[in-house]
């Protein structure tokens, strides 16, 4: 199925916020293995994950559906906002409450390397885009949806609010491959799952994924704007 069969828009409304959140709920509560080893529901996911984290960036107009022209279905969605302003929110201390779920302060923790250690700027506005979650129903993939998304959203994020860089965190291979393959971007930090410390437990030799066997999530940076154009 050709890209031109699919409509790529941005998420303006409830309606549709809800049916992307939805979306990723379900693609990851089934096919999505460290999800499948925390063994959620597709409720749990969408009441705890996906909806409180569409909702959180849905004003800054960053987040991207995929819709096929024929059904008028949603079979694909990115949902990004700027790094900066989840930092100013949601800044990382390791003194805080855990998390309900390890793997969003596993998360949490690889984003506070990259800005400490890894960007080695001032973090500013506009400046990192922070793709936060890509889901394309499994029967559309292999159709070019993804790297379609990522386009469409780069696009927008570089050409209309001036971000230089995408960050990412990612666990997917083939997510992995459209990063540094088809977009050019950096591996930083990786992190294998199974050797992580939950460093925010009272116990702090808490291994919560001591048993998980599959890949490693790693900190990805993507230059939209390189330094020569700005020049």
């Amino acid at each position: 199925m050709a890209n031109d069969e699919y409509a790529y828009e941005i998420i303006d409304n409830e309606k549709d916020a809800r049916l992307c959140a939805q979306l990723i709920a379900e693609e990851f509560t089934s096919r999505h293995p460290i999800t499948l080893f925390d063994r959620l529901t597709t409720r749990s996911f969408f009441d705890d994950h996906s909806w409180p984290l569409l909702t959180d960036v849905f004003d800054e107009k960053l987040s991207f559906l995929a819709r096929e022209r024929l059904s008028g279905e949603i079979i694909g969605t990115i949902i990004a906002g700027d790094l900066y302003l989840n930092r100013e929110k949601y800044p990382y201390d390791i003194s805080h409450p855990p998390r309900t779920l390890a793997l969003s302060d596993l998360y949490d923790e690889l984003s506070d390397r990259f800005v400490r250690s890894e960007f080695n700027q001032e973090l500013k506005p506009n400046t990192i885009l922070h793709i936060l979650i890509i889901a394309v129903r499994s029967d559309h993939t292999g159709n070019g949806v993804a790297t379609r998304l990522h386009e469409v959203l780069c696009e927008q994020a570089r050409n209309l609010k001036g971000f230089r860089y995408a960050f990412v965190r990612a666990t997917n291979p083939v997510v992995q491959h459209i990063y540094v393959n088809k977009m050019n971007g950096r591996q930083l930090t990786s992190i294998d799952p199974a050797t992580w410390r939950w460093k925010k437990q009272t116990d702090r030799l808490v291994y919560p994924y001591r048993n998980y066997n599959d890949e490693v999530i790693s900190n990805i940076l993507i230059t939209l704007i390189a330094d020569n154009e700005t020049e």
